[in-house]
């Protein structure tokens, strides 16, 4: 199993769980033929996938954290050319 600091997200990939995630909602308030065997089972398959997004949530905010540090090391390194000697 990958952890979140190697696995990468798939374009689309956490939309996609976000709409499956409401796809079971719905199904769960709205079908009232839904047993409730099937209603455990679709409660415990919404949990991992609202576990992955938020996995898919921390592993960005990770990026974004690098992507920060990254620029804060541009915007604080002297332009090229500048120097302390005259």
């Amino acid at each position: 199993m990958e952890n979140a600091k190697t696995r990468t997200l798939a374009s689309g990939d956490f939309e996609n769980k976000l709409d499956e995630l409401q796809k079971i909602v719905q199904r769960l308030e709205n079908d009232s033929d839904v047993t409730l065997e099937d209603s455990m089972s679709l409660y415990e398959s919404g949990l991992k996938i609202a576990k992955e997004c938020v996995e898919d949530l921390s592993l960005l905010n990770a990026r974004i954290a690098e992507l920060n540090k990254q620029l804060d090391l541009v915007l604080t390194m002297p332009a090229f050319g500048d120097n302390d000697e005259n």
